[in-house]
């Protein structure tokens, strides 16, 4: 990993450290989030997936657990 990615990958992680915990395990559930949206971007620049939509999948993921955690339904 380059410098500049790590710097990155740094401000990014202490960005998230300041995220509101909008429930128990929000601010880890960005980190792996992050974590995932990485390999993501590794995986589609050597065989060209289709990464918006595997991203956008995800972060529906994490967005629906938001709002269950909040509303209380567990569907």
């Amino acid at each position: 990993m380059a410098y500049n990615d790590k710097k990155i990958l740094q401000v990014l992680l202490e960005e998230l450290d300041k995220v509101p915990e909008r429930c128990d395990g929000y601010r880890q559930e960005l980190k792996d989030l992050l974590g995932t949206v990485l390999i993501l971007e590794h995986d589609h620049a050597i065989s060209r997936t289709n990464v918006v939509k595997k991203i956008a999948d995800r972060v529906h993921r994490v967005g629906m657990s938001l709002y269950r955690a909040n509303s209380g339904s567990k569907d």
